[in-house]
């Protein structure tokens, strides 16, 4: 289970503004912001859109195209 910020990302990256996303996961519009502003610059995994922590490396081999 996801967490409400997370779901609320979610739906940011499927194209629902944060307004609309923070409304549905019941979260505040400054915490899907804060959220946002935390990833920026960060490489993120291409299945779950976690962030990858430094040391570790995504392997392209197994990821779905």
């Amino acid at each position: 289970m996801i967490s409400k910020t997370q779901s609320a990302l979610a739906m940011v990256r499927d194209g629902k503004s944060v307004k609309e996303a923070a409304a549905v996961a019941g979260v505040a519009e400054a915490t899907v912001y804060i959220a946002l502003n935390r990833l920026k610059g960060k490489t993120l995994c291409p299945c779950c859109g976690q962030v990858v922590r430094e040391g570790f490396e995504i392997d392209q081999s197994v990821l779905k195209t």
